[in-house]
């Protein structure tokens, strides 16, 4: 059981730490096609 406890709580600060660090690498909508030719 130990086992088990341990498992789900290391998946769950793994995925925490995931949604942090994806959530600053991604760019918005707006910088990510921004170029000359476009306009949103």
């Amino acid at each position: 059981m130990k086992a088990f406890l341990l498992a789900c709580t290391a998946a769950i600060v793994l995925a925490a730490a995931g949604f942090v660090v994806l959530n600053q690498v991604q760019d918005s909508a707006q910088q990510a096609f921004a170029t000359t030719g476009v306009r949103l």
